[in-house]
């Protein structure tokens, strides 16, 4: 395609508008249309885009000619707060005590699990309301992280790196969900265990019970 036929190519984009072409990227990959590689290929041209044809090249294969310029023109808002946008994730830090989420609790879009002790960060999702159709998990430091979804969910740990002699990636979720169900992808870099699982039958009765 010819990007100079569309109009208002030079007009420069807000943050709104690189937030709304990554969303149509993630959405993609959720039903099959981008693969997570080139997700991660065209999300930091979203992300740093300075005018529409910088959008136009990343979404003329995903959205149809006629409509580019009028979803490149939009501005979606996505929300705000912590976890809404890839510039401002949710933050979850990790001690020697450790951190667990559990029970009913938001799942935004964009988490960063910061370990700073070496402790055990639980992430149950089981209860999780999900905001988005793709999480994104970007694990830094030195946390062991147990990540819990319902049955349904898929997990893809293809991009998270383990060094070290006593780091693993042991999980039992597929990568791809099945049907509308939500997507994690796993990034970053931890040097301990990384587990990924559904939800046990002891977890489920601890849920019943409290």
């Amino acid at each position: 395609m010819d990007f100079r036929d569309l109009p208002d190519g030079r007009l420069r984009v807000t943050a709104q508008q690189r937030d709304h072409a990554a969303a149509i990227l993630r959405e993609a990959v959720v039903d099959g249309r981008l693969t997570v590689e080139e997700l991660n290929a065209r999300l930091p041209t979203a992300l740093n885009a300075f005018t529409r044809e910088d959008l136009y090249r990343i979404l003329d294969d995903l959205v149809p000619a006629a409509e580019l310029p009028a979803v490149v023109a939009e501005q979606v808002a996505l929300g705000d707060g912590p976890g809404m946008s890839w510039e401002n994730p949710l933050l979850i830090r990790s001690s020697w005590a450790g951190h667990k989420l559990e029970g009913a609790w938001e799942l935004p879009p964009f988490l960063e699990v910061l370990g700073t002790g070496w402790g055990t960060v639980k992430l149950d999702c089981t209860h999780a309301r999900p905001l988005a159709k793709v999480i994104d998990v970007v694990i830094t430091g030195n946390p062991s992280v147990t990540i819990v979804v319902p049955d349904g969910w898929g997990v893809d740990v293809q991009q998270l790196n383990i060094s070290g002699a006593s780091g693993s990636i042991n999980s039992m979720v597929p990568t791809r969900p099945i049907g509308p169900n939500p997507r994690i992808i796993l990034r970053g870099s931890t040097t301990m265990t990384v587990k990924v699982r559904n939800p046990s039958k002891w977890d489920r009765r601890a849920i019943t019970a409290g």
